[in-house]
């Protein structure tokens, strides 16, 4: 939990190698647990935990092209019944869709991600929300993304 915690302070300031080599701790301490109890915190970070937060901090570091493989990935084996989770990690790969300068597809899973976050009350997939919009607005002459735009 520390080197999760550590790498996404990483992002923040945009220390990119700083990043990998916590997110490669990370991994390894998961890797090596089990030869004690299993601490609480095991419930919920697990290998997709650490690609969706390599993922989220190649999109906060504008490095498109290595966090739509990894969001990809992990969203195709998602479990939908956690609509928020769902929202903001399809909000991550709209952003960095848009980072890749590739608005049709970046409008295609904002439509999707708004839909899902419309209702659930949640201030952090509100403010998600605001970040992908503030992402699509350099497209906004594009159909879809205006669609996208015009709905929100």
């Amino acid at each position: 939990m520390f080197w999760h915690r550590g790498a996404w302070a990483h992002t923040k300031v945009e220390k990119a190698r700083a990043v990998m080599r916590a997110r490669g701790e990370a991994a390894e301490a998961l890797a090596h647990q089990g030869d004690e109890e299993e601490p609480a915190w095991l419930d919920w970070v697990d290998e997709g935990e650490l690609q969706i937060m390599e993922a989220r901090a190649y999109t906060e570091l504008h490095r498109p092209l290595r966090a739509v493989p990894l969001l990809n990935d992990v969203l195709s084996q998602y479990d939908t019944a956690h609509g928020r989770e769902l929202a903001l990690y399809l909000a991550w790969l709209a952003v960095a869709y848009a980072d890749a300068n590739e608005p049709e597809a970046a409008a295609e899973v904002a439509c999707r991600m708004l839909e899902i976050a419309n209702g659930l009350g949640s201030e952090r997939t509100n403010e998600r929300a605001r970040v992908v919009r503030r992402a699509l607005d350099r497209f906004r002459n594009i159909p879809e993304v205006r669609d996208v735009l015009g709905a929100a």
